[in-house]
């Protein structure tokens, strides 16, 4: 009996392989477990090979981990490609009308199970696309959970069906389910210890977690233009406009996009757009805008493989430059990188006041393996109520008796101007994309436009009195310290707790905030420290350079991933091993 069972689930597109795995995800979090999934796919409009990965654990963890317990094959090519990764006396369920498997065709000793997936679907009078819910049910069995938590998810993920639909698709998870403990019942390598409903949880990726931040933090206006990997924060946006009165337009196209979301603000309502970098090089003319006309606007910029298309279905950190000095001319703006769900809402909550603050963009920086994968976050995690800086936001009753407003105004000791909304009586103002003076006309004065730029560049001492420190993991007084930012805090920390548990103890330093950089912060915590690691998603060590640039700080070592998956914990402590204690 494992603490942790790791599941894959694999077939031909269009048979449903994500929606299996959500299901699957959402019986054992209801049954009490700690759960994560993740999702690859090609970048096809049809057809391809899908798969999701799915880990159950009765303990609390961080990521996935390499070792696969469970293979669901729902086609013959699911075993080729992931037969590397099965653990030994890893358990394989087969169809044996997709062809014969035998030991031979592993490289570690397996357990093969042949379960007639189509024949039970065909006997219960079902369409084949449904041998993914007789496997469902055949896993459930297979881990010793109740049925019952497989049949509530069902009813609740058919609830606009008709009732008999409902049924007959318990019917059909029920015959997996039956046919496993009757014919399998003796294999209890995977099968999950028993535990008891801890506090309630939610399954989010950090798409609807961007969104449920949005959301509180009184969001009211988005332009989203379609694009891998921030659509699920679309689809979370639809689901809830009417309830919270927001307004959701796709727009043409990323240029106008942004443009519409600029316009939203100065309007006075709180907006924001979504994009993965193809999309954002199309929106840095309208980036300048904001950054000119200083209006705050929020980004959700969502990292995946590139250049150009590059492979647009999977997960890099490549762009964690591109999102700093984006943009022509200079100006300031904030980036927040969120490391997992919760971060992923709390940093957006954040994004939103620090707009507002600062009158300026605010990036969250996700990617392709955080927007997409599903992280089990505790219900009370998130706020019931949320307070709202609005910054220096003027009301009517503000401008009361005002003779001469000047929205631009350079008095302001932080570079921050009293912000008023068209239409406001005594605040007419002028904003549009060139150089101005304090009432927003145009202006080319030489002094003029000094006055603006140092004006603009008092923002950028302002904003030290809110820029986060890291977050430090592990032993604070470690010789060897870690550093990351955004996604790769999950497969660190697991790998800290690996370490730990060898007797190789280690600090990690993990950056929520990343621009302006938090040099100060970063200067006392690496102080006096042996050896310094970064862990990056990308081939360029992008914030070891950044580290470098804004503190002088070295690093000693890099350990880069740029194939497009996430790092697994296992590989980490792997290459610190090689690096740092066989050295």
């Amino acid at each position: 009996m494992l603490d942790s069972v790791t599941c894959k689930i694999g077939g031909e597109a269009g048979f449903g392989i994500m929606a299996s795995g959500s299901m699957v995800a959402k019986t054992f979090l209801r049954a009490g477990y700690h759960v994560f999934t993740m999702n690859e796919y090609p970048s096809l409009i049809r057809g391809g090979h899908n798969v999701v990965t799915v880990r159950v654990s009765a303990l609390p963890f961080e990521s996935l981990d390499k070792h696969v317990h469970v293979l669901i094959a729902l086609s013959k090519e699911t075993v080729q490609l992931h037969n590397d990764e099965l653990d030994e006396g890893a358990v394989i369920m087969f169809d044996p009308k997709d062809g014969e498997l035998s030991k031979k065709d592993f490289s570690k000793s397996s357990n093969i199970i042949q379960i007639p997936f189509i024949e039970l679907v065909t006997k219960h009078k079902g369409n084949p696309v449904m041998r993914n819910t007789v496997a469902l049910g055949a896993l459930i069995a297979l881990a010793g959970t109740d049925f019952s938590y497989l049949s509530g998810v069902i009813s609740e993920q058919f609830k606009s069906k008709k009732q008999e639909v409902i049924d007959h698709n318990i019917t059909i998870a029920k015959a997996g389910y039956d046919y496993v403990r009757k014919h399998f019942g003796q294999i209890t390598s995977v099968k999950l210890p028993p535990v008891k409903p801890a506090e309630k949880q939610a399954l989010v990726n950090a798409s609807e977690a961007v969104g449920i931040g949005a959301l509180q933090a009184g969001m009211k206006f988005a332009a989203i233009y379609p694009m891998t990997p921030i659509n699920a924060l679309i689809t979370f946006l639809i689901q809830y406009k009417k309830k919270y009165a927001v307004v959701y337009k796709q727009p043409e196209d990323e240029i106008a996009g942004i443009n519409m979301a600029i316009g939203a603000s100065i309007a006075g309502v709180r907006s924001m757009v979504a994009t993965s970098g193809g999309g954002f090089a199309l929106m840095e003319e309208g980036l300048s805008f904001a950054g000119i006309a200083e209006v705050p606007l929020v980004i959700d910029l969502g990292m995946r493989v590139g250049p150009a298309s590059g492979m647009p279905t999977w997960s890099e950190q490549g762009e964690l430059r591109f999102a700093i000095h984006a943009g022509h001319g200079e100006f300031l703006r904030i980036v927040l990188a969120p490391g997992d769900a919760l971060e992923a809402y709390r940093l957006t909550l954040l994004a939103f006041d620090l707009a507002d603050r600062y009158q300026t963009p605010v990036f969250v920086l996700t990617d392709k393996y955080m927007n997409e994968s599903q992280f089990c976050v505790p219900v009370s995690k998130f706020e019931k109520t949320v307070s709202i800086d609005r910054g220096k936001l003027l009301t009517q009753k503000d401008l009361e008796g005002v003779r001469d407003y000047k929205r631009y105004a350079l008095d302001a000791v932080d570079g921050i101007s009293d912000r008023g909304l068209p239409g406001m009586k005594n605040g007419c103002f002028m904003t549009n994309s060139y150089e101005h003076d304090e009432h927003g006309f145009s202006i080319e004065e030489s002094g003029a436009r000094v006055a603006m730029v140092e004006k603009r560049a008092k923002k950028l001492r302002a904003v030290e009195a809110d820029i986060m420190p890291p977050t430090v993991y592990g032993d604070p007084k470690a010789d060897i310290a870690l550093v990351g930012w955004g996604s790769t805090k999950g497969p660190i920390l697991e790998a800290v707790r690996l370490l730990t548990a060898r007797g190789r103890p280690v600090r990690y330093l993990h950056f929520p905030w990343v621009y302006p950089f938090p040099a100060e912060a970063a200067k006392k915590l690496l102080e006096g420290v042996g050896r310094i690691i970064y862990i990056e998603n990308n081939s360029t060590a992008q914030f070891a350079s950044l580290m470098y640039e804004h503190t002088g700080i070295k690093a000693h070592d890099t350990i880069l991933k740029y194939d497009g998956r996430p790092f697994y914990p296992e590989e980490i402590v792997e290459k610190l091993i090689s690096l740092v204690i066989n050295n």
